[in-house]
């Protein structure tokens, strides 16, 4: 069976996980976290954007 990925996990592909990780720990990002970690965050983030994206639009046409 042919699967293919979602837009969404394509455009994640465009953001290596081991770089961000790199980064997140050469600035400290996460030294005061309590909640999501900052790959979470970020994919979240990218979600409702997407999704606020698409609304405005569909709501546009």
């Amino acid at each position: 069976m042919l699967q293919a990925a979602s837009l969404f996990n394509q455009l994640l592909h465009h953001f290596p996980r081991n770089e961000f990780t790199a980064l997140v720990k050469k600035h400290g990002a996460e030294r005061s976290a309590k909640g999501f970690i900052c790959w979470t965050q970020f994919v979240s983030m990218l979600f409702c954007q997407l999704g606020r994206a698409e609304q405005s639009a569909v709501s546009a046409n």
